[in-house]
């Protein structure tokens, strides 16, 4: 006969897990309702969730996303059923043109994988304007990809016009540096069309990063340490992308220009050659817009806050914009106003536009094409 100790301990057993487990619970109910650090879009880093086989490789392009590819993209805030059409746009197969057709080209703020399909800008463009709009965007994109897609799909849609959305965040710095990554990607050996390869995380860490606020601060704790480090590459890269949007680094947005005002004479000349339009949306980073988001980004990689200058390189881009003669589209006014009227425009743990956001954007940019 089992002593008497030993006939409790399954029961003891059974107490702890359901403590621990309430417990669990408990947190995972207050992470959910206390307010996220300013910067959460930032040190969440939702990307590390985008599906597995959604982008291939692209000698020319560097990456593209994959014709055919059917999936969820599902991080906090969000859970997005992806389809890609065989010519490497988000949406439905084209048909016959039912009138006129623009393409719209981009980052990810274009493909826009957090909204579903019908959410986003350039659908709802669609429905305001009678205008046929493809989406063409995909992470990563700068302006020379835009030329290169735009010259791939003009003839196969028989477009008349490009919406080009330039994203302030980093799209100078993506123009300077695409030359440099196409190359790695020839030398790379990685033959067109494969899937680009990502080390898959473990089934457990997929669910909790999708589903599980407690495992987000977490992991956001994690990445601020991390960031705190001066000798950080990472807390480098995004110092070095954030520097144009302060005063002291003038010098560095000034130096950023030249690539971008040679990537956009480029998509200008192509345009005008082939008797389309061209209109460029300029896009702001969620804390050009939201000021609550400034000081805890800029603080976390080193910069002073009160060095900001966040509309210096939305004065740039439209700067640019004039002097080369290309219709734009500045967005930065109209999202601080919905911003102001309390409607939530970007994700609190992504960077990239809600619905709202993309309503915002749609408007806008209708107003604009008028």
């Amino acid at each position: 006969m089992k002593p008497p100790a030993l006939r409790r301990l399954p029961g003891r057993l059974a107490l702890l897990a359901g403590g621990l487990l309430a417990g669990l619970l408990l947190a995972e109910v207050a992470a959910r309702l206390l307010q996220p650090d300013a910067a959460a879009d930032l040190l969440f880093n939702a990307p590390d969730n985008a599906p597995l086989g959604l982008h291939c490789t692209d000698r020319e392009l560097i990456s593209r996303p994959c014709p055919g590819f059917s999936g969820v993209d599902a991080s906090l805030g969000y859970r997005v059923r992806i389809r890609v059409n065989a010519l490497g746009l988000r949406g439905p197969e084209p048909g016959p043109a039912s009138g006129a057709r623009w393409l719209a080209t981009g980052d990810s703020f274009t493909f826009a994988a957090q909204v579903d399909e019908d959410d986003t800008f350039v659908a709802r463009l669609g429905a305001r304007t009678g205008i046929e709009f493809w989406n063409a965007g995909s992470d990563g994109y700068g302006t020379w990809q835009a030329t290169i897609r735009y010259r791939r799909l003009d003839g196969r849609l028989g477009v008349e016009g490009v919406l080009h959305t330039f994203f302030l965040g980093n799209d100078f710095t993506d123009d300077r540096l695409f030359p440099v990554l196409r190359e790695q990607v020839r030398r790379s050996g990685r033959a067109d069309g494969t899937p680009i390869p990502r080390e898959p995380a473990p089934a457990w860490r997929r669910f909790l990063s999708r589903h599980s606020y407690l495992w987000g601060r977490l992991q956001m704790r994690r990445r601020t340490a991390e960031l705190s480090r001066p000798d950080s590459p990472e807390r480098g890269r995004w110092r070095s992308e954030l520097a144009p949007f302060t005063r002291s680094g003038a010098g560095e947005l000034r130096a950023l220009l030249p690539e971008t005002r040679r990537a956009l004479a480029e998509l200008r000349d192509e345009t005008r050659r082939r008797g389309d339009r061209l209109l460029v949306a300029v896009a702001p980073p969620a804390f050009v817009v939201d000021e609550t988001r400034l000081a805890a980004t800029f603080a976390l990689v080193g910069l002073d806050p009160a060095d900001a200058d966040p509309d210096a390189p939305g004065r740039a881009a439209l700067g640019l914009l004039a002097d080369l003669g290309v219709e734009a589209c500045d967005l930065t006014p109209a999202l601080r106003a919905a911003r102001a009227a309390g409607e939530r425009v970007y994700f609190t743990y992504d960077g990239h536009w809600t619905p709202a956001g993309h309503r915002v954007v749609a408007e806008t940019v209708a107003a604009c094409l008028r």
